[in-house]
């Protein structure tokens, strides 16, 4: 009889044998189906530190990219608006032109043409993206273009630079990409390209048939003209450092993101030959163990 003192140890441990593979067996089936070595971190408590580190690393790179890539999309949008202001500058300088070419454009005309361009000029540099005025520095709730303020007053030949109307601050914005990396970018309604311009509406509109400072004008246009490019230069520049950052980030991720997979995932098709292996075992070590407590004393006596 197996419950005899003398077979009783043998039986436990020939059950405990058993169990352990069926355990084993469960394991392992669990981990095909789920695809992960462990459904906790206790199951892969070596790692566990070491995991949790990694997916920190990835999450990250995930929120670096996200401030990146809003931070790229003001950028294009400022790019794009320094192309509608450049449309805007070549139209009034074509006028200027043709007004100091033979009074082509009635001077009544063109005042009136420089004080619409110098309202929709202001009014570009009054963007808000997402309810954030971006040409004013960090101080994005606040319009920087004010046309009203008191110091930005009517100009006369020869001009002086004159930047009252602007309202936000002197701070130039940033975005982190990366741990250590951190890009300024954009521009504010302060910079010379857009004084320069502003300040050739200004004379227009406030000095009518006023040759001499119809001439100061035309080449306060075209120096804003030329500075407007350059302003779009450091717009594309500072896009295509945001931009490859981005890239590298996301090559980052990926391969922390298979590091991680290495990490907590199984790999199935070596799993499934390791249960077929168990599962042979188990097979066995029930057919044994039938035999074996089958076995009595009295068949042989």
């Amino acid at each position: 009889m197996v419950n005899r003192v003398a077979t009783y140890p043998f039986t436990n441990t020939l059950i405990a044998e058993n169990m352990r593979l069926q355990v084993k067996y469960a394991d392992i089936n669990t981990q095909i189906s789920s695809g992960l070595k462990s459904q906790d971190y206790k199951g892969i408590a070596r790692d566990s530190q070491y995991l949790l580190a990694v997916e920190s690393s990835a999450d990250k790179l995930e929120a670096y990219n996200a401030n990146a890539n809003i931070t790229l999309s003001q950028i294009n949008t400022m790019y794009t608006t320094m192309a509608r202001l450049q449309d805007i500058a070549n139209s009034i300088l074509h006028d200027i032109t043709a007004s100091l070419g033979g009074d082509l454009v009635p001077s009544a005309v063109l005042t009136n043409q420089a004080t619409i361009g110098m309202n929709e000029a202001a009014s570009l540099l009054n963007l808000t993206i997402a309810g954030r005025h971006v040409f004013a520095g960090s101080d994005i709730d606040t319009p920087p273009v004010d046309l009203t303020d008191p110091g930005w007053i009517a100009q006369t030949p020869p001009s002086v630079a004159n930047t009252s109307y602007y309202q936000g601050n002197a701070v130039v914005n940033a975005v982190q990409v990366s741990e250590s990396l951190t890009i300024s970018y954009g521009v504010k309604a302060d910079n010379p390209a857009f004084e320069q311009l502003l300040r050739a509406f200004n004379l227009i509109a406030n000095n009518p048939g006023n040759t001499a400072a119809l001439v100061e004008a035309s080449g306060l246009v075209q120096q804003s003209v030329d500075d407007i490019a350059n302003v779009q230069g450091v717009l594309s520049s500072q896009s295509r450092s945001i931009e490859d950052q981005i890239d590298k980030n996301t090559q980052d991720r990926t391969y922390i993101k298979d590091l991680a997979s290495t990490i907590k995932e199984v790999d199935i098709p070596s799993a499934s030959v390791y249960l077929t292996e168990i599962q042979t075992q188990l097979e066995a070590a029930y057919t044994a163990s039938v035999r074996i407590l089958n076995m009595s004393l009295t068949k042989y006596l």
